[in-house]
């Protein structure tokens, strides 16, 4: 499923372009931390899949999205050490945007259907 809200918003184009500005950071730490973020961009990717499906409950996509902020909380708190804090507290700041206007995208879609 290809994630592009109503009004133009490419939440995987952004979600990429954090990847890719970060990836150069991580992979100076080792192969594991670049493979690290990988696969926290890979869980942030589906959970705009799984927030875009309409077969999946609200409250689901409520609690995923509550574990997801504490994933990417721990992981940048983990290697603001190796990278340093500013860097860390970025990459958080980031990933916490997209997250929250895709799920700001999807309450107005509820209030739309609803």
């Amino acid at each position: 499923m290809f994630f592009v809200p109503r009004g133009g918003a490419d939440f995987r184009k952004w979600l990429k372009d954090v990847e890719q500005r970060y990836s150069d950071a991580f992979a100076e730490v080792g192969s594991g931390a670049l493979a690290d973020l990988k696969k926290l961009v890979d869980g942030v990717d589906a959970f705009l899949d799984l927030l875009a499906d309409e077969r999946v409950d609200f409250r689901v996509k409520l609690v995923d999205y509550a574990k997801l902020r504490d994933d990417v909380f721990e992981f940048c708190r983990f290697y603001a050490r190796f990278l340093g804090a500013s860097l860390a507290e970025r990459l958080k700041a980031e990933i916490y945007q997209i997250l929250e206007d895709a799920v700001t995208w999807w309450f107005q879609e509820l209030e739309v259907m609803g």
